[in-house]
């Protein structure tokens, strides 16, 4: 018997080294979801932050919402920290994925995945909120600019903000402008 034998997938099928933000083409979507596995420590880490995110999402519905939700994701290089944020937007999106004639929302590739039933019900819950998740690279949409420290990071948030909103994300004073015109029905 072969080695590759033993193996469930094919051991020489394309394997994506690196998960960058900006791969979102349908085959490596597909598979990033499909190959994703919880170990025990992921499962720790998917039940920290969707009850975080449920709390969050909770308290929005107080008259007077104090859930303010930021996630610092910290590891070592290669440890899987962006794997797990993307994978992350994936499910919070939902969105339904396509490959090879097979469609399944985000979601469905976590049934067999998840093996406790009130987690797996506590992604759904979370499944549902009405957010918007942005997942970008910080790096590549930072470009050379004459900011640094604080005004960097908040340029960036606006122009990506901007162009979510199909706003000019390079000009600033050019979103404004469309914003306004917006707002006054022109």
């Amino acid at each position: 018997m072969l080695i590759k034998n033993l193996f469930e997938r094919d051991i020489f099928r394309p394997i994506n080294g690196v998960v960058k933000a900006d791969q979102i083409d349908d085959s490596s979507v597909w598979q990033e979801l499909d190959e994703f596995v919880i170990t025990r420590e992921l499962d720790q880490h998917f039940r920290k932050f969707i009850s975080w995110y449920l709390e969050a999402v909770d308290q929005s519905k107080n008259p007077d919402p104090t859930g303010k939700m930021g996630i610092w994701i910290s590891g070592f290089f290669g440890s899987g920290k962006s794997h797990f944020l993307k994978v992350l937007s994936y499910l919070l999106n939902n969105r339904t994925h396509t490959n090879n004639g097979h469609s399944k929302q985000a979601v469905e590739f976590f049934e067999s995945k998840v093996k406790d039933a009130m987690l797996f019900a506590d992604i759904k819950r979370a499944i549902v909120a009405n957010t918007d998740v942005i997942l970008f690279n910080i790096d590549s949409k930072a470009g050379h600019g004459s900011s640094t420290g604080r005004d960097l990071i908040l340029r960036v948030f606006l122009k990506v903000l901007n162009e979510l909103q199909g706003f000019s994300g390079d000009h600033p004073h050019i979103a404004h402008m469309e914003r306004y015109l917006e707002s006054k029905g022109s």
